[in-house]
């Protein structure tokens, strides 16, 4: 019997290469959206320092000057605040697209395999029913010599007791 063969090996292989490589992406995008979450951490906690520090001003005696620069820094810290959010969110949306497209890649991995996994059973079963073909011709081979070579005593030993 000839070896098995499954046609759509390459596209399989294809197919786990594709696979990997959104594995690959996934974690990336796990990685950039774990370190947006921390740079926003880091930017909300910068902008209660300045809120703090800013209270702490305005209860002390300061000039206008002091007070202004304070709110000036507050804005930006905040909006720097809320660009991180932004960030994250977009991270985060990312690492979902990446979560999907690894999941439709193991999708058509997993189909592939199943498509495999049947034709390789189909090629079991038929070099089962050769393999079985040919024991069922040795055996009929074998009873007819052996019934040729009963019917051949038969005749010769039924002309040599005459």
């Amino acid at each position: 019997m000839k070896p098995f063969r499954f046609r759509a090996e390459p596209i399989l292989t294809w197919r786990r290469r594709l696979a990997d490589d959104a594995r690959v992406a996934v974690v990336r995008a796990n990685e950039s959206a774990r370190a947006a979450v921390q740079r926003v951490a880091d930017a909300e906690a910068r902008s209660l320092s300045a809120a703090d520090d800013f209270r702490r001003a305005v209860g002390a005696y300061t000039n206008i000057e002091t007070i202004v620069r304070h709110r000036n820094w507050i804005d930006r810290e905040q909006a720097h605040a809320a660009a991180s959010r932004a960030q994250r969110d977009q991270r985060q949306r990312e690492a979902d697209a990446a979560h999907e497209l690894l999941r439709q890649a193991m999708r058509h991995v997993r189909v592939l395999e199943k498509l495999r996994d049947r034709a390789w059973r189909r090629h079991q079963d038929v070099d089962r029913q050769q393999d079985m073909k040919a024991l069922d011709e040795l055996a009929t081979q074998r009873f007819v010599r052996r019934q040729q070579a009963a019917q051949g005593e038969h005749v010769s030993g039924g002309t040599s007791g005459s």
